[in-house]
């Protein structure tokens, strides 16, 4: 069985979606002739199998030098966060400026130094046939590139890196386009999870194999969970808002009018988001008076989510417009495939993969405006009505399971490690 040294920051236990596609990798490349041995900065209750290097939370430990201590830079300051789309006061514009300054590339930049080191002695120590890098953290690229390994390294995006329209400014993305093409020159073949976005990074390095191996859900975790149905109709979303970048507040507009009109009851509708409670969301909800329709759930158990998922009438997808949103697919996509209830997505750019991916499956729909938004809520509302809330599960998702995912990455291992 050959050998592949998995570098990724997300591994398990580490929360957040990210981990699912190295925690899968895992699970299923050894049934595809590939060993995983898997790197990753300190993370406490971690596999002891998993290969940890030390880790500095360099912002973390700049603001614990200059006094602020464990509590955030805003908090200090009595100040709240900007809002997607408003105007940063000097102190909210101080607080982002020092946060960019301190966390360049990312906010992971203090793991390059030990991730580095931690790279090469592994390589030092024991054969591998290939690396696997998984980012962001782009940090781990640059810990990979600065140790110009002599085996085969395939470098997997989740996100863009410099063409990410995350960023305000024009100096931190030259910079950053630069750091990525230097890092591309030293891979051998490279992964990403849509079309749009494999585009965008064979336009950085011309003759580059880039293939596209979208995320996967695990059937395995469904297997003990059961089908059950909420006593209202309910849509739930799971993971990060980004300040408002994705957005709730359209359904939210669209449940007042519908209730204001009469053709709703607030008794009968639930919305139910797990994410933090940010100032913002705590506002959109008060301005829509839906304080008794919408539960913000905060960030709980993955176990948890699973279950809450498969007990909904919708699963909601947020997305966002901007430069190359069209190939933006977020992770719980996939998770929503093996929850089998059919995803509800709500804005985002004309052109997304998102429509690619729900027309394949045969697992829901994308509301681009108010109008169509308000006929999927009403069918969601009609079918809990009636007792018939839809499933979605079938042969259709099979393309998206775990295990097809890491046949693919085995076939990308398989090519360049034969070279």
């Amino acid at each position: 069985m050959r050998r592949v040294l998995l570098v990724s920051y997300y591994a398990p236990p580490r929360p957040g979606v990210a981990t699912t596609r190295t925690r899968q990798l895992i699970r299923y490349l050894p049934e595809f002739g590939w060993s995983v041995t898997v790197l990753t900065a300190r993370l406490p209750g971690a596999d002891p199998t998993i290969v940890q290097s030390e880790y500095v939370n360099l912002p973390g430990a700049l603001k614990r030098a200059v006094g602020l201590g464990a509590a955030s830079a805003h908090e200090t300051l009595g100040i709240a966060p900007a809002a997607r789309g408003t105007r940063r006061t000097f102190r909210q514009a101080a607080v982002a400026w020092g946060y960019r300054l301190t966390s360049y590339p990312d906010a992971q930049v203090g793991w390059f130094i030990p991730g580095r080191n931690a790279v090469r002695a592994a390589l030092g120590v024991e054969r591998f046939d290939a690396i696997l890098s998984s980012s962001p953290p782009f940090t781990t690229d640059l810990m990979i590139a600065s140790v110009a390994p002599q085996i085969p390294w395939v470098a997997d995006y989740r996100d863009l890196w410099a063409d990410s329209d995350a960023y305000a400014s024009r100096v931190r993305r030259r910079f950053d386009r630069w750091l990525e093409r230097w890092t591309l020159a030293r891979v051998c073949a490279a992964t990403t999870i849509s079309e749009p976005m494999a585009d965008v990074m064979r336009s950085h390095r011309p003759g580059l194999p880039v293939d596209v191996i979208p995320n996967g859900f695990d059937a395995a975790e469904w297997q003990d969970i059961p089908f059950e149905t909420e006593d209202r109709t309910t849509f739930l979303y799971a993971g990060q808002l980004f300040g408002g970048r994705r957005d709730p507040r359209p359904l939210f507009r669209v449940l007042r009018q519908l209730i204001d009109a009469g053709d709703v009851s607030g008794d009968e509708v639930r919305v139910d988001v797990y994410s933090a409670l940010e100032p913002w969301l705590q506002e959109a909800i008060a301005e829509a008076r839906l304080d008794d329709v919408v539960r913000v759930r905060g960030v709980v158990p993955r176990d948890e989510v699973l279950r809450a998922e498969r007990r909904a009438d919708r699963l909601l997808v947020l997305l966002w417009e901007g430069a190359n949103a069209e190939g933006i697919v977020t992770g719980k996509l996939f998770e929503y495939f093996g929850a089998g209830r059919r995803i509800l997505a709500i804005g985002g750019p004309s052109r997304s993969a998102v429509d690619d991916l729900l027309r394949e499956t045969g697992t829901g729909t994308r509301a681009m405006t108010d109008t169509e938004l308000r006929r999927e809520v009403l069918e969601a509302i009609t079918e809990h009505r009636r007792g018939a809330v839809a499933r979605t599960q079938g042969e259709r998702v099979e393309a998206f399971s775990a295990s097809e995912m890491a046949r693919r990455f085995a076939g990308v291992l398989d090519r360049v490690s034969a070279v």
